[in-house]
């Protein structure tokens, strides 16, 4: 019978009561939901929109953020993108769409279609969307497809291959690629090479071009010149913007333009940018001469060749060059009185656009002039083409990067199941049995037991964490069999022939024979006889996770309470059928005990599958790691809308186990109250 009746419910006052509580269970349940929807929504997010805290992205509705989105995740940092739009960007959250006069120009129709032109020389681009600030984007989880399909998901292999030792796929990474850095060098190791086959199949918008005008812009001008007007000040010229500058292909006729064009080539420019005229070969020879003292087979020794003598010599490619040859190379690029500059030229992307442009349009290519690369708009176009994919993309990378991490360590899967399998069944054993034996038999110290189980709850496992570590390292199994024997048998001697004492003083009587038996008198016999007792370390197993845990004082009072509400009628006709006390046991206390047993498996699933602390602490040996020591790896060297998606994988287990104990307690709680 309802405490309110259907007449009453129609009452005004009853109205107001029903409505203030729906209303308060409402509000309860939004500070809930929204900070739920705050990890989710966080989850998805990146460096551009982390910190802007809505519990929807806003990238799912706002092109403007979207775009903010691509160009991070393409560039990866905010200086690699300056220098490909030339102007200062700051922040993620300060990018701006290029204007539409921008993306009317001619220009990005030229660019474009010279994108599209098969084949890029290799060093004209590297790959964009890779890996940056603890985030994995799609071409970084590109290329560890690859190399695993490549070798055949054996990082051992792969290992000795490229001469890094990695421990497991997730630790590896895209090589680096600063193509425009005069310290880089185009390699031909392994690594390289599975790099520049992935970047040549990549789609040619997620090609970073390398803008020798926006190395020039990021590196130098604007480093030297605070504004356009003291820039066109100190060299004469009437530029609008500093990223109107640009490095020309050769060296200006005099002026502060050519000092900073001789400055800039000879010094910071990466070789494979730099063109030396073939007529500079005999100034070559000379000047390698002098570098080995006059010496043939010294300069073969150095570069690996077989000369006959240094008029066989020419000058090295600049792109391919290794070891000592390119050292020597860029000294003579580097010496004025051996290299002059007229002898030197610039060659990349943009002077390569410019002869397609002069060839597009059937004339020559003095006639068309510097043409200033339009990237940024380019790069926005290829993003209106994709902003589907994009949001796609942006919504689930964490996700799909903690699966993979996690799928990477198989093995943390199989030991949580395990792990939370094996406490799940040991707490539904041992603390129903302990339960009962005080429920049923109820022995004279039945609150002193529940005392000492409920004391136990007054210490914190902090406090536990040493003591447990120095008794699993060693632990004395041969003793303590022996002392759990030797309880056992005491204490039934004891109560045979002493049937009039207590249970406490039988039990702590029992005790104390049994600890002097197995600490006490094996130790002594096996040292009489030479031997000595081994402990066993239990650590790196099943057994340290699974034994301190066992048994639970307070799941022991709270079975003892419920076991004590059932009916006693019930074991009565049983008993009076001629059932044993483990038909009793099983078949009347655990099935009527399901939602009770329900809420024990749920804690204990929850307590064995967030276990950490204790878990990393016993268990040193990474193949018997769990998934949340693994996660926590992850978190460590992570972008903290990463761990955000780790935080929510980690919790769909326990929300399924919880919705499967659900039925189960509202069951228990329903029936009754039904009957």
């Amino acid at each position: 019978m309802p405490i309110i009746s259907h007449i009453g419910r129609r009452s005004p006052k009853v109205v107001v009561v029903f409505t203030a509580m729906y209303a308060l269970l409402a509000v309860g349940a939004i500070t809930m939901l929204y900070p739920l929807l705050l990890m989710i929504s966080g989850s998805m997010k990146s460096e551009t929109d982390f910190y802007r805290i809505t519990p929807i992205p806003r990238y799912l509705w706002d092109d403007d953020v979207l775009w903010q989105k691509y160009v991070e995740a393409k560039y990866g940092t905010i200086g690699q993108a300056e220098t490909a739009y030339r102007r200062p960007i700051g922040s993620w959250r300060r990018l701006e769409p290029p204007p539409p006069a921008a993306l009317a120009d001619p220009r990005v129709d030229d660019f474009e279609a010279y994108r599209e032109r098969e084949p890029w020389p290799r060093h004209f681009f590297s790959l964009g969307h890779t890996q940056h600030r603890g985030l994995l984007a799609k071409n970084a989880r590109a290329f560890r497809r690859f190399v695993r399909d490549q070798y055949d998901d054996d990082i051992t292999a792969y290992s000795h291959e490229v001469g890094i030792d990695y421990d497991a796929w997730y630790q590896v990474e895209l090589p680096i690629a600063n193509f425009g850095e005069r310290t880089f060098k185009f390699q031909e190791t392994q690594n390289y090479n599975l790099y520049y086959d992935l970047k040549g199949r990549a789609p040619v918008a997620d090609r970073v071009v390398i803008d020798v005008d926006g190395l020039y812009w990021a590196n130098f001008v604007r480093l030297l010149w605070a504004d356009v007007a003291q820039y066109n000040a100190e060299h004469g010229t009437d530029h609008a913007d500093l990223r109107d500058v640009l490095l020309a292909t050769r060296p200006p006729p005099d002026g502060r333009s050519r000092d900073d064009w001789e400055q800039f080539v000879r010094d910071d420019l990466n070789l494979a940018f730099i063109r030396v005229d073939r007529s500079a070969t005999a100034r070559f020879r000379e000047f390698v001469r002098g570098r080995f003292d006059g010496s043939i087979d010294e300069l073969n020794h150095h570069w690996g060749t077989d000369h006959s003598g240094f008029g066989e010599i020419l000058l090295p490619d600049e792109l391919s060059s290794r070891g000592r040859m390119r050292t020597d190379l860029v000294e003579f690029i580097r010496s004025r009185p051996a290299c002059p500059l007229e002898m030197l030229s610039t060659h990349g992307p943009r002077q390569a656009l410019e002869r397609f442009v002069a060839d597009r349009r059937g004339v020559p290519v003095d006639q068309i002039g510097a043409l200033s690369m339009p990237v940024e708009a380019l790069d926005y176009r290829d993003f209106q083409r994709q902003t589907g994919a994009l949001r796609w993309e942006f919504a689930t990378r964490n996700y799909i990067a903690v699966l993979q991490y996690i799928l990477m360590h198989s093995n943390g899967i199989r030991n949580t199941i395990i792990f939370c399998a094996l406490m799940v069944l040991t707490q539904l054993i041992v603390n129903p049995l302990a339960a009962y034996a005080l429920s049923r038999y109820r022995p004279p110290s039945t609150y002193q037991i529940l005392l000492f189980c409920m004391c136990t709850m007054a210490f914190p496992g902090e406090l536990t964490m040493i003591p447990g570590f120095l008794l699993l390292k060693r632990f004395p199994l041969v003793p303590l069999a022996v002392a759990v024997v030797a309880t056992v048998g005491a204490a039934y001697v004891i109560r045979r022939a002493l049937p009039k004492w207590s249970d406490g003083l039988v039990g702590v009587t029992a005790a104390l024979a049994g600890l002097a038996a197995g600490f006490w008198a094996v130790p002594v016999s096996l040292e009489r006889l030479g031997a000595s007792v081994t402990s066993v370390s239990l650590l790196n197993t099943f057994w340290a996770l699974i034994l301190p845990g066992a048994a639970s004082g307070f799941s022991i009072f709270l079975l003892k309470g419920f076991f004590d509400s059932l009916p006693q009628e019930l074991y009565e006709a049983a008993e009076l059928d001629g059932a044993g006390e483990w038909t009793k046991f099983w078949t009347i206390t655990m099935s009527l005990s399901k939602p009770i047993l329900a809420v024990l498996a749920l804690g204990a699933f929850t307590a064995a599958y967030s276990e950490f602390m204790m878990a990393l602490v016993i268990i040193p040996d990474p193949e018997m790691w769990t998934i949340m020591i693994w996660l926590y790896q992850l978190q460590s060297h992570s972008h903290p809308s990463l761990v955000y998606a780790s935080l929510v994988v980690a919790a769909i287990p326990t929300m399924l186990i919880f919705l499967f104990c659900q039925k189960i307690i509202m069951r228990g709680i329903v029936v009754p109250v039904e009957r």
